[in-house]
């Protein structure tokens, strides 16, 4: 029998190996296209019927419409909008992942957002109000919208780059960012979420600084179950009842524990550096203007910040001392001016140092 080599001629071979390695290149190129395209496809697959109820949203279904967007609402149910793909397509890098053109045919394109992108229905909503000038980002806009906005355009989401930068903006613009003047805003644990996981380092310090001053951030520990030691048939629930108390508390513990520790961190910082400041009454190149300070210090300064907590605020109290008619008192004007920038530096000077008492540092290379 003939040997396999001998029946092939040498041009054979030398069409057949370079072949080979084509062949070989262009199964590595699919299985490589395949991986990385993994989100696309996985929003690919939504087109085929998953068995899934699909409600319409009962503001964004455009009989018009040119696309259909799923997103999954529970366990068992999708929210479908009908939208015009034109208005978001361009500003949406995953839909042109996902559609390598923008539908214009007579029928709706459909696609499903993939639910591991964690895309919320109330946050798409929010974009579309924006996108179709229902309620759109300005300066009036309300933090929750905002914040919202935010959250879908991010990278992780639908990737609008024009939209989420514009949000983020807002975002920065209702936090302070210097030590005065300072105001505290609502919304301060979601507000610190937000710029922890969209990198925005300009307002954490002064959300850290409102949390600190204006509430509570201890984590709240569930009441231990009086054990009951009559016999009696109530006892036999004490697990129960235990846990139906330990489940709403831990509902409330909004702050992730790090945070719970930077913040006891930062009011520790602050008494220590603050309370000497507070106490001693300053002193001035006039022995007269020093005697003013020592006699009205306790009933101006000291007594309306105990009775306000000023000891653990030290932005506010010393804008109030600043704000002290210290001329009515005896103060000269040029001790009266001397003190007052020797004050705002001392605000500036804390606002500085609570980099350090944050632990702040690892995310100077973070950017706006």
């Amino acid at each position: 029998m003939p040997s396999f080599h001998g029946n092939l001629s040498r041009r054979t071979l030398a069409t057949i190996v370079p072949l080979s390695f084509i062949g070989a290149g262009i199964v590595w190129k699919v299985w490589h296209l395949r991986r990385s395209s993994e989100r696309t496809k996985m929003a690919l697959d939504g087109l085929v019927s998953t068995g899934r109820k699909a409600r319409r949203h009962p503001t964004y279904w455009f009989p018009d419409g040119t696309l259909i967007v799923r997103i999954r609402s529970d366990a068992e149910e999708d929210t479908s909008f009908r939208i015009h793909s034109s208005l978001i397509y361009r500003k949406s890098r995953l839909i042109q992942r996902i559609l390598p053109e923008s539908p214009h045919g007579a029928e709706p394109t459909t696609i499903s957002i993939p639910p591991e992108l964690g895309l919320q229905i109330a946050d798409f909503t929010a974009v579309l109000e924006h996108l179709y000038h229902d309620s759109p980002l300005s300066p009036g806009a309300s933090f929750p919208h905002v914040a919202a906005i935010l959250r879908a355009s991010g990278g992780d989401t639908l990737d609008m780059p024009d939209v989420h930068s514009l949000a983020r903006s807002y975002v920065v613009s209702m936090f302070p960012s210097g030590p005065v003047p300072f105001a505290h805003p609502s919304h301060l644990e979601e507000a610190l979420a937000l710029a922890t996981a969209h990198r925005i380092p300009s307002i954490r310090k002064g959300i850290f600084y409102s949390i600190v001053t204006t509430s509570d951030f201890e984590p709240e520990e569930p009441e231990s179950p009086v054990p009951d030691l009559s016999g009696s048939p109530a006892s036999s629930n004490a697990d129960d009842d235990s846990s139906k108390i330990s489940a709403p508390l831990s509902q409330r513990h909004i702050l992730p524990l790090a945070d719970v520790e930077r913040c006891r961190n930062l009011m520790t910082a602050i008494v220590e550096h603050y309370t000497p400041i507070l106490f001693t009454p300053p002193a001035t190149p006039h022995m007269a203007c020093t005697d003013v300070f020592a006699d009205k210090w306790m009933p101006l300064v000291i007594h309306p910040a105990l009775a306000s907590d000023g000891v653990y605020k030290p932005l506010e109290s010393l804008e109030s001392i600043k704000g002290i008619d210290w001329g009515a008192q005896g103060l000269c004007p040029a001790c009266a001016r001397e003190k007052r920038e020797e004050w705002a530096q001392e605000q500036a000077d804390i606002w500085e140092k609570m980099d350090k008492w944050l632990d702040l540092d690892a995310e100077s290379d973070w950017t706006e």
